[in-house]
This record gives structure tokens, sequence and C-alpha cells, in this order.
């Protein structure tokens, strides 16, 4: 079960939720962000379907490269945040190119997500997650970063 969300934290998942949507992202699980705190819900996120061009792929644990995606958590201190997933491979896997290194988002001083400062970034990964192609990921992720490769 989770915790009840306060007023505070309603009003800030839908306002997200309105904010990616309008921009064509799904809302995976079965939570409302209405109704449930998503930082208590690990299934609670949102994705960009046109990651890869819109392919589906079938999901492998820790094999099948991510989708942009985007979701609440807590910070090492116990805060909540507003975390984006770049598109690519697990971190630390491959190249730097490709890695999913998640980029964590304190909220403004009247709890909100500061959505200027995640639009600027989703105009870059939003592109970007359209053009990577899963298989050139598979490869870099199992064969060696990009990089070595080229020089090798």
């Amino acid at each position: 079960m989770t915790t009840p969300p306060t007023d505070l934290a309603l009003a800030r998942q839908l306002r997200v939720h309105e904010f990616l949507t309008g921009r064509g992202w799904h809302l995976d699980g079965d939570s409302d962000p209405g109704r449930v705190w998503f930082a208590d819900d690990v299934h609670a996120r949102w994705h960009y379907p046109a990651t890869y061009g819109g392919q589906h792929i079938n999901d492998v644990a820790d094999t099948t490269p991510v989708r942009l995606q985007c979701y609440f958590t807590f910070d090492n201190q116990g805060d909540e945040v507003f975390t984006v997933v770049p598109a690519g491979n697990l971190r630390g896997s491959g190249c730097a190119e490709h890695d999913t290194m998640e980029r964590f988002f304190p909220f403004t001083a009247d709890g909100a997500v500061d959505l200027a400062e995640i639009a600027a970034l989703l105009d870059t990964l939003e592109p970007r997650a359209r053009s990577l192609d899963p298989r050139a990921l598979i490869e870099c992720r199992y064969f060696g970063p990009c990089r070595s490769r080229a020089r090798g």
C-alpha cells in the first residue's frame, strides 16, 4: 500500500502529467497521478514512446536499452526529486554517449518541478531518443564502448 499524497504532491504530479502528456509522453503502470503518491510507487513513471523511432523492443532485464523516461523518486538525502533518464544503455555499460545517467531535479522553493528546466533538457533528449538504434546500443553494451571500437 502506498502512502496517500499531500495536496501539494497531487498538484505537482498533475502538472507534470499534463506537461509530459502534452509532449506525447505516456504514463506507465496503473497509477492515477491524481490519487497515488508517485514517489512511493515504483511503477509510476512516464516514458517517451517515440524512443528508438517508436520501435517496440521486448524487455529483457539488464540487457534491453532503456527508453527515455521520467519519474518521481528520492535522492540520497531522502528528499523527493524529479528524475529524467535518457534513452540508452544501463548506467556504466557501454560508452559515455549511450549512458543513461539519471538527472535529478530538486523541487523549487514552493515545492514545484521547474518545468522550464525540464523542457530545455527534453528538447535535447527527445530528438536523440527518436534517432537511437537499439541494435547499436546492444552492440555497444556487449562488444565494448563505441569509441574504443572505432579506434581499434
